[in-house]
Formats: structure tokens, C-alpha cells, sequence
């Protein structure tokens, strides 16, 4: 099993803790730690700098052409681009996209596809521009990594700056949102959204490029780490407790599918998903309404930060 982590904040102790028969691996600028948890072979590394598209996609084909994983994980943090969607919430993204990959008009809309429809009118888009580019996970991920996420305990009211907690909102058939760009406007994040349908926002739409090109069965797992929507974005001492809070619980989401699969020693996960949709056309817009205790939790504490 392969599993790429954000170079922040750093959680690499968390698995290698737990790490059986370490081994440390480099190719380059990049760092490879092989280990087994529960008996399951892991490949572990994180690409450095943070948010830099093209060394997360050169990273994860090394570790996928070098160590041939049999499934890939990513599990991160990630900014919320729907109003009730907080922190500790857990986004499955059972499919991505990358939000950063669009033309504009003249008048400042966004078009999905850079190049993708450079004929005709007086701008070089045509009537019909195809939908964002989907990548999908793989379903059999997607429900494992839900089965695992179920088990979370309550987000503390601390992390969600709120007199009580409350039982973190998991999205199993999220919309990973992935961009080479971090949206502060919540203007823009709302066009995005119409357009990309979006979940959230995150930097890893290489991994799942790669993995779809490589075939290899993949899933992201993000653990929402910061209301995107109720800007500013301010880099205090709580966005810091709220981005390890998160991280840490994704990887607790991934270390509980590797117990999992450690009980089926023998299951084989073949390739699914990738550029076809396995999932019903409606699935994905059922999956952004708030569960109702999200809606009656909301409407009596807000969304905020502390």
C-alpha cells in the first residue's frame, strides 16, 4: 500500500511509529520509508515544498513505479467550500477535480478546460464546452475508507469554536476539490463551486492523475481543516491546531483501512474507477446536503473560527 502525505503539517511519526522493519529509500530529491503495520507491506513519503503540483505528481509516480503498491492513499487536510462543511469533517473524495484548470472570458466567467474548446466564436470557446474532468476513486476505497471514517469520535467543541462538539459529517461520495490555487475570495469560491462542484480544496489532483494512468486503486481521504468560506484565512496559533487536529484524523481514517485490510490478507482490489464514473448521475448532489444534525448543529452554533 502507498501512502502520500502532506509535507504539512508534519505527521510522518504517526505510521512510522507503528512501523515494523523500516527501511529509508531516496530517489533524488525525494524520501521513501518502507515499513509493514499490522502486517501489511506500507510505502511511505510526503513530496516537498508544500502545494507544488508537479512534484506531488513526480513524487507519487516514483513511489508507484518503484514499489508497484497495490492501492494508494492520500490522506490530508482541506479548506471547506460548502457553508456547513466544518472542521473535523471528513471528505471522501470519491471523485476529484482540479479547479485551477479553467479559461476565463472577457467578462471574468469561468470556463472549465484550458484548452479545451479553442475553436469557433469570437473568444475561442464554442456552445458545449465540455464538464471539468473528473478522475474517480475506487468504490470498493471509497466504502472501506467510509467504514473506517464512521468510527471517529466527536469533533471537540475547541476545533469547531463551539460550546459543545459534535459528530463529524462524513462525505462519502465527496467532490475533492484540487487546485494549483488557494481561493480567499468567497466570491470566486462560490463560481468555482457552481462550475466544479467542489466539496472542497486541497493540491492533490496529481495523485489521483498518476494513479488513474499508473492503474493503480486509489482514494483521498481530507479532513476538513478550515471554514474556506468564512474568510479571512488567518495563519494563528488555532489554524495551526485545526490543520494537525485534521491531519491527524485522516491518518487515523488510513491506519484503521490498513487494520482492515490486514484481517483480509489474501483480498486483491482490482482497478476501478479512474476516467469512469462508476457511481448513479445523482450521487454526488445528494452527497453536499447536510446530514440533519449538521443542519440543526449549524443553525444553533454557526460555523467560525477561533
Amino acid at each position: 500500500m502507498g501512502i502520500m502525505l502532506p509535507a504539512s503539517p508534519d505527521t510522518y511519526r504517526q505510521y512510522t511509529s507503528v512501523m515494523t522493519h523500516k527501511k529509508q529509500y531516496h530517489e533524488g530529491m525525494f524520501q521513501f520509508t518502507t515499513g509493514d503495520i499490522d502486517g501489511v507491506h506500507i510505502v511511505l513519503s510526503s513530496p516537498p515544498p508544500i502545494g507544488s503540483f508537479s512534484l506531488t505528481a513526480i513524487d507519487t509516480y516514483l513511489l508507484e513505479r518503484i514499489f508497484r503498491p497495490g492501492i494508494m492513499i492520500d490522506p490530508g487536510t482541506a479548506g471547506s467550500h460548502l457553508s456547513q462543511l466544518s472542521m473535523g469533517d471528513v471528505v471522501i473524495g470519491a471523485r476529484v477535480v482540479n479547479f485551477s484548470n479553467y479559461m476565463t472570458k472577457e467578462n471574468g466567467a469561468i470556463v472549465p478546460g484550458q484548452f479545451s474548446a479553442l475553436v469557433a466564436d469570437d473568444e475561442g470557446y464554442t456552445i458545449g464546452n465540455p464538464n471539468p474532468e473528473y478522475i474517480y476513486a475506487d468504490p470498493v476505497l471509497v466504502k472501506l475508507a467510509e467504514r473506517a471514517a464512521s468510527e471517529c469520535p466527536d469533533t471537540p467543541g475547541k476545533i469547531l469554536s463551539a460550546p459543545m462538539g459534535r459528530k463529524p459529517w462524513i462525505m462519502t461520495y465527496g467532490t475533492q476539490g484540487s487546485g494549483a490555487a488557494w481561493l480567499r475570495n468567497v466570491q470566486q469560491i462560490r463560481q468555482s463551486t457552481r462550475i466544479f462542484h467542489e466539496a472542497d480544496e486541497a493540491g492533490n489532483y496529481p495523485i489521483a492523475l498518476i494513479s488513474t494512468l499508473n492503474k493503480v486503486p486509489f482514494v483521498e481521504i481530507h479532513t476538513i481543516s478550515d471554514a474556506a468560506m468564512n474568510v479571512p484565512t488567518k495563519m494563528n496559533a488555532y489554524f495551526h491546531q485545526c490543520s494537525v487536529f485534521a491531519q491527524l484524523r485522516s491518518n487515523k481514517i488510513a491506519l484503521q483501512m490498513i487494520h482492515y485490510l490486514a484481517g483480509e490478507p489474501y483480498r486483491y482490489i482490482p482497478f476501478s474507477g479512474g476516467f469512469r464514473d462508476p457511481w448513479q448521475a445523482d450521487t454526488f448532489v445528494k452527497a453536499a446536503v447536510p446530514p440533519a444534525f449538521v443542519q440543526v448543529w449549524t443553525k444553533k452554533y454557526g460555523v467560525k473560527r477561533g
